[in-house]
């Protein structure tokens, strides 16, 4: 989880620590951090991230965006 906190990093958002859930749901971020982490991602893998694997849920937690992560990597 380590690669997901440097992310967060960044994108200038230090203060998500790895074990928060609910992380657009609840507000931690908006949509702006998930614009700046689709960035990030495309850039750390290389590609672009498919829109269909952006969506709410995978925002939510370190895990989920792990998991995006492996997604765009897989594609």
């Amino acid at each position: 989880m380590c690669e997901i906190k440097e992310l967060f990093n960044q994108i200038g958002r230090d203060d998500i620590k790895g074990d928060e859930k609910n992380l657009l749901s609840s507000g931690r971020i908006d949509s702006m951090d998930v614009m700046a982490l689709v960035s990030v991602i495309e850039s750390l893998c290389k590609k672009p991230v498919n829109a269909d694997f952006v969506d709410a849920e995978s925002f939510e937690s370190f895990e989920s965006i792990a998991n995006l992560i492996e997604k765009v990597r897989q594609q």
